[in-house]
């Protein structure tokens, strides 16, 4: 896997909800998991063209807590599967923890982030080192990267994966 994303940066605002703003409720309500469902409806509450624009490798960069309410992971497989990466000045640790169950590779703290980038920019994000460059101005920044045992995770494909993998090895 690699962990360097370089794309086009969609930048969104703060205090965006998981239900209806990042996924619709009723995929919870459903329990819908397949990605090639939830991938057709990420930001569907804010831009439902959202998904047509972006490209594997682009760059969701939102603010201050970003997925908040309750944990659901429909939004975070729905990125996962368009091949995004995520960077957030802030998310609250249930949303963080589903970047991990989804496999989505994210920086989830990173403050300054929004006023480091323009939607559209291209963006270079290695999710290792947590070095952030923007390709379009030159600007930089680093921030603190996922902890290594949660790329391990990621790396496998999402909690679901990795247990497995742990499984077959025993």
């Amino acid at each position: 896997m690699s962990w360097v994303y370089r794309g086009r940066c969609h930048k969104f605002g703060h205090d965006l909800h998981i239900d209806d703003e990042i996924m619709p409720l009723r995929f919870v309500r459903e329990r819908e998991t397949r990605p090639e469902v939830l991938s057709q409806y990420v930001m569907h509450g804010i831009d439902p063209e959202f998904p047509k624009r972006v490209k594997p490798g682009d760059i969701l960069v939102a603010g201050r807590r970003f997925a908040q309410g309750n944990p659901h992971a429909q939004g975070f497989r729905g990125m996962k599967a368009l091949g995004l990466g995520l960077i957030a000045e802030w998310m609250p640790r249930g949303a963080y923890r589903n970047c991990v169950v989804a496999g989505l590779p994210a920086i989830p703290k990173c403050p300054g982030i929004l006023d480091m980038v323009n939607d559209g920019d291209e963006l270079e994000v290695n999710f290792e080192t947590g070095l952030i460059t923007n390709c379009t101005t030159g600007a930089k920044l680093k921030s603190e990267p996922m902890p290594s045992f949660l790329r391990e995770i990621i790396a496998a494909g999402g909690s679901t994966s990795f247990l497995k993998k742990q499984i077959n090895k025993a």
